[in-house]
């Protein structure tokens, strides 16, 4: 249900020749015992961007997740990509959350490369979901724009690659654009970039998820090999 946001992706990434890395077998493609889970991964790179992590996650009508996060090479200052995308079939629920997530939560840094995800929010409302972000540290990598909707199918089918279009095209625009680093250098970007992956896998919910379908073993290699490399 989720695959036409693959689709998205990978044209975008094909129109700034990025390459595709070989995966371990039971990284790309990987079933729970009755194969009712069935998670796939692919990593991509280019000049510009050391990893391109994507998951995808069948659950049948019961559940579909697409989540992908961008990290620039270290010689930018650039926020970090991140998207999570859950579709819960038997409540017809939608949670989206889209965000150029910063390495720092400075104003002039935020207003420099975050803040024309308030555009994407005033094109779509269903996408400006302010009482979510209570759930969010905001003192950490989420910007004062991240993009979030509780919908339904209505959402789903209507604005959800819309809006999944407009936040890579806006993301990947800041490649077309020199700017030197104004806020950080490449040591101190790269110590954000571990700090990131040791927060997130500490912070994410999707852990317990992969641990109850897949099996600790399996998901804890998952997490510091495939999801966070730098935790």
């Amino acid at each position: 249900m989720l695959n036409s946001l693959l689709d998205v992706l990978n044209i975008s990434l094909q129109e700034r020749n990025f390459s595709e890395k070989k995966l371990p077998s039971d990284f790309q493609e990987f079933h729970n015992k009755d194969s009712k889970y069935i998670i796939k991964n692919y990593l991509f790179e280019s000049s510009k961007y050391r990893r391109w992590r994507v998951t995808t996650l069948n659950g049948g009508d019961k559940l579909q997740v697409f989540n992908t996060v961008a990290y620039p090479n270290h010689s930018s200052e650039k926020p970090i990509l991140g998207v999570d995308i859950l579709w819960f079939g038997v409540s017809n629920k939608l949670l989206a959350v889209l965000d150029f997530q910063p390495l720092i939560q400075n104003k002039n840094y935020l207003d420099q490369y975050c803040s024309r995800l308030n555009l994407i929010k005033e094109k779509y409302s269903n996408f400006d979901n302010e009482r979510m972000k209570e759930i969010y540290d905001s003192n950490k990598y989420f910007s004062p724009w991240v993009i979030i909707c509780r919908g339904n199918k209505l959402h789903l089918d209507r604005e959800l690659n819309k809006v999944f279009k407009m936040f890579l095209k806006e993301y990947l625009s800041m490649d077309d654009i020199v700017i030197d680093n104004q806020f950080l250098n490449n040591k101190e970007i790269r110590s954000k970039h571990i700090e990131y992956d040791r927060y997130s896998s500490e912070k994410d919910p999707a852990e317990k998820l992969f641990k109850s379908f897949f099996g600790k073993s399996w998901t804890e290699k998952f997490v510091k090999e495939f999801l966070f490399t730098l935790s």
